[in-house]
């Protein structure tokens, strides 16, 4: 039966566009907060906790069977205090409980993630979807809820609430926060070695199915390349770059990528599209490009950004969170073609070569409809065709404008137009990136234009929030926030030498060891006064990067920036607290070994251009390094005026000598002889 529309629940106040779609639920949902832990303690009834984020498939499946029925409700609000949590504003809170729920669930665990809580908000039981209720093995909604209601009333509530203080206790002593050694630099080839034995030598990427994409261990594994004499990390990169392209998960029409394919021929993609995945494949992607010089990188990652401009954009500020992958009732719709739509739409003879090289057949492949992928290699599909390469890619740019248009008329998937701080950071960052290499100034402005938006409008008292949506401000940040938001500001600084973007950074560098840095140890999660249960200290990445990762990272290129040791000593101590989980498992926590991997690099130049008066060469120059692929290098252009100079000592004294353009190339605080000579400053340059 469907729920009454008319009678909203509490969730009805709230902004959070996933806690939105649950507002007119017949359970009676509180959002995470005191007044439903008292209700809990003062009925004396067990918490039912249900976290999902507005964009996931299950989620919708199980709202519209169990949370819309009546009956299903009656149960759950006879039984329990009923609380929703958008995992996306809370991830300290997610990412606690997801950590219960795993070692409830021998390790499996994803969303919706469904617990019973005590009113002392210790978890006692975890699951993901359920069925209203019992089917095909699976338990019901109804049938659990009545079993925890036996349980709570009964003899074995005792043991129940105790075993759950035990598992709450045993996580509270497990938190590790200091180390002694900074792991060897051996762990970075180690992982290497480790990448491959689990890599899909045929289609990239990780063996098996359902397949993630995972952007920083491309950059990781790009990186290592350049930097070391194995081939292999290359190759390992390009295959998944290149089948990534061409699987469904890449929106062929609209740029940009799904969350991940079902397959693992990354041919059939789960249809939501998240800011994070497309910013950290935007990095992928440009990196790519810049070290093979593969032109199809570049239309990517060009792709993609445009996706993310024109898309992903609000128009009050900032960049969106994510798109959903149903519309009009039905996954993928929104992305999918029938074969007579296209032909139609394009024409039989010009129509069959595009559904050729996109694999549109009648039957299709994904529910009768066809998700565009590519079987073979542009180019040699245009070979075997005896079309010249440049023609059939202007056709097929034509077409694929014609179905995009016709697909832009549809009724569009629902958009989480919430802005994250820290997403927003992931943007920043490889918007200014791709800007600086492929000369894109849109993409920096963009950037520049969301970072903006985040110090004016997400920033109180030197404090940086979560998340901002229709103008409330709610959640103060994370140590995620902190860590991702500084990394865009200092690409974002990189990219445009504003020393607006420099200052924040530091500054925000400074909140983040006062609020959350172990004295000696590595960062927390969260500050103090705002923990739940347990304080966390994390350092595996997920689907997003590490806090503590992203930030040894910050914080080396921090001391590449100012030589102030205080930075180096503090990612040290990052260092030596991950040691032991990069012994153990250094996959796991690849950006730990990505930073690890630019602490050890002791040639990483720092390139300094003093411009002359008359700026000769900037150009030149700028476009010359901006073509060169130098991991960990950091380049500034600076002139007379500069007050750079305030923030950055190392530039003090690098100057224009006799009047012209010098090039100073400097390693670990040490300059080699300045050139003045243009056709020597490439020389030196390309030597690099």
């Amino acid at each position: 039966m469907p729920s009454d529309k008319t009678k909203p629940n509490r969730l009805i106040n709230e902004k959070s566009t996933y806690l939105q779609q649950h507002a007119y639920n017949p359970v009676e949902w509180f959002p995470w907060g005191q007044e439903a832990f008292d209700l809990s303690k003062r009925l004396d009834r067990p918490i039912f906790l249900s976290i999902g984020y507005a964009t996931c498939h299950w989620c919708h499946v199980m709202e519209k069977e169990s949370f819309e029925d009546p009956e299903v409700a009656k149960v759950l609000n006879e039984i329990f205090v009923c609380v929703k949590v958008d995992r996306e504003e809370l991830p300290d809170i997610d990412s606690m409980y997801m950590e219960f729920a795993q070692s409830m669930m021998s390790g499996s665990a994803g969303w919706p993630l469904n617990l019973v809580l005590t009113p002392d908000l210790h978890p006692f039981f975890a699951t993901t979807y359920m069925p209203p209720i019992a089917r095909h093995g699976m338990l019901g909604v109804i049938e659990m809820a009545k079993r925890i209601q036996t349980i709570w009333e009964g003899e074995e509530r005792e043991g129940v609430t105790q075993k759950a203080e035990r598992i709450v206790e045993v996580f509270r002593q497990n938190v590790h926060v200091k180390g002694d050694e900074i792991p060897d630099e051996n762990v970075i080839e180690n992982t290497v070695e480790m990448i491959y034995k689990l890599a899909d030598p045929i289609w990239g990427g990780m063996r098996g199915s359902p397949k993630f994409p995972i952007g920083y261990q491309y950059n990781f594994m790009t990186r290592h390349a350049c930097l070391s004499n194995d081939s292999r990390p290359l190759f390992f990169v390009q295959r998944t770059l290149e089948m990534m392209h061409r699987g469904g998960i890449f929106d062929h029409l609209g740029g940009g990528f799904a969350r991940y394919s079902v397959d693992e021929r990354w041919q059939i993609p789960h249809f939501e599209k998240m800011l994070y995945d497309n910013s950290l494949l935007l990095s992928s992607y440009t990196e790519g490009y810049m070290a093979t010089k593969n032109e199809e990188f570049k239309e990517v990652a060009l792709e993609t950004a445009d996706y993310l401009l024109r898309d992903m954009w609000n128009d009050k500020g900032g960049f969106s969170s994510a798109e959903d992958a149903d519309s009009e009732g039905k996954e993928g719709y929104f992305y999918t073609f029938d074969y007579e739509e296209v032909m139609q739409a394009i024409g039989q003879e010009e129509g069959a070569l595009f559904a050729e090289y996109f694999g549109i057949t009648k039957n299709g492949n994904f529910e009768g409809r066809n998700v565009l992928h590519v079987q073979i290699p542009f180019n040699e599909f245009a070979s075997h065709k005896g079309i010249e390469p440049g023609l059939l890619k202007e056709l097929f740019s034509l077409q694929r404008k014609t179905l995009f248009e016709i697909r832009d008329a549809r009724v569009h998937p629902i958009k989480d137009d919430k802005v994250l701080s820290s997403w927003n950071g992931l943007a920043i960052a490889s918007l200014s990136d791709l800007g600086r290499v492929c000369q894109r100034k849109d993409c920096i402005e963009f950037a520049a234009k969301a970072a903006s938006f985040i110090l004016e409008n997400m920033v109180r008292d030197d404090s940086l929030y979560r998340r901002w949506k229709d103008g409330e401000l709610k959640w103060p940040g994370g140590l995620d926030e902190y860590a991702y938001f500084i990394k865009g500001l200092l690409s974002l600084f990189e990219a445009t030498q504003n020393t607006r973007w420099l200052v924040s950074a530091i500054n925000f560098a400074e909140v983040v060891k006062e609020r959350f840095k172990e004295e000696g140890g590595a960062f927390f999660q969260t500050e103090e006064e705002t923990s739940v249960l347990i304080r966390k200290c994390q350092f595996a990445d997920g689907a997003e990067p590490s806090g503590n990762g992203v930030h040894a990272e910050n914080l080396l290129r921090l001391y590449q920036l100012t030589q102030n040791a205080d930075y180096l000593h503090q990612a040290e101590d990052i260092f030596k607290a991950a040691a032991k989980f990069l012994e153990a498992y250094s996959p796991g926590y690849c950006y730990h070994v990505m930073a690890l991997l630019r602490y050890y690099d002791h040639d990483a130049p720092t390139i300094i251009v003093a411009l002359n008066e008359s700026e000769d060469f900037y150009f030149q120059l700028k476009k010359t390094i901006s073509t060169l692929y130098i991991p960990h290098a950091l380049v500034l252009f600076i002139n007379e005026d500069d007050s750079l100079g305030e923030w950055l000592p190392m530039i003090r004294g690098k100057e224009a000598l006799q009047g012209r353009t010098t090039l100073y190339i400097c390693r670990e605080g040490v300059c080699e002889k300045p050139i003045t000579d243009f056709d020597e400053m490439l020389l030196s340059l390309h030597r690099l």
